[in-house]
């Protein structure tokens, strides 16, 4: 379900990043660059230090990886694979309501051995758009669709729109941009397609 970041940090209107995932730095350098032109009301900047950062990317190799985030834990599902290109993200919410998020960890998977960066990179970006507040919702259309297929070095939607080419360039639908909007400049509600 998709949720706010807490009042504090919308305002500034980004989010900061630390990048654990030493053989990803490559694509997460360049998903951050192409995150931020898709003028979501919301950036992503480099954090230097792990503990400052509101989002940490880290690497797991397969189910029951955890990361620690002062008191609270974040775990990989049971069918986490850490040879296979997708990626999971965890929010942490603050107890009281509205239960506005306070931190995200992003999973992604440790031993790929055959994808390109540019795949890579989208898978990057998807997880981000979670981390900014998607949680686990996902469009029917663009790079927020639930699966995606490795192809032309690039990702496309398994049932993608007649013409649809791998991406990049990032395509998105209506409704992630009108919902990640809402979430950070409070926007009109999304119409639905």
């Amino acid at each position: 379900m998709p949720g706010q970041w807490l009042k504090r940090i919308r305002k500034t209107g980004q989010l900061s990043v630390f990048n654990k995932a030493s053989g990803w730095t490559v694509p997460v350098d360049a998903a951050l660059k192409s995150f931020n032109s898709l003028a979501l009301g919301v950036q992503v900047v480099v954090e230097t230090t792990e503990k400052s950062a509101n989002i940490v990317v880290v690497a797991a190799n397969g189910p029951g990886a955890k990361y620690q985030y002062y008191g609270d834990t974040a775990e990989t599902q049971p069918d986490f694979v850490g040879d296979r290109l997708h990626g999971q993200t965890t929010t942490f919410r603050d107890q009281k309501e509205p239960k506005e998020i306070f931190f995200a960890v992003v999973f992604l998977p440790g031993k790929l051995t055959k994808s390109t960066k540019n795949q890579k990179e989208m898978v990057v970006v998807h997880e981000l758009l979670h981390a900014c507040g998607l949680d686990q919702w996902h469009d029917s259309v663009g790079l927020m669709f639930p699966d995606m297929k490795e192809e032309g070095g690039g990702l496309l939607e398994y049932l993608p729109e007649k013409g649809a080419k791998p991406m990049p360039p990032i395509r998105l639908g209506s409704q992630t941009v009108c919902r990640v909007k809402m979430l950070w400049t409070g926007a009109d509600a999304c119409k639905e397609d």
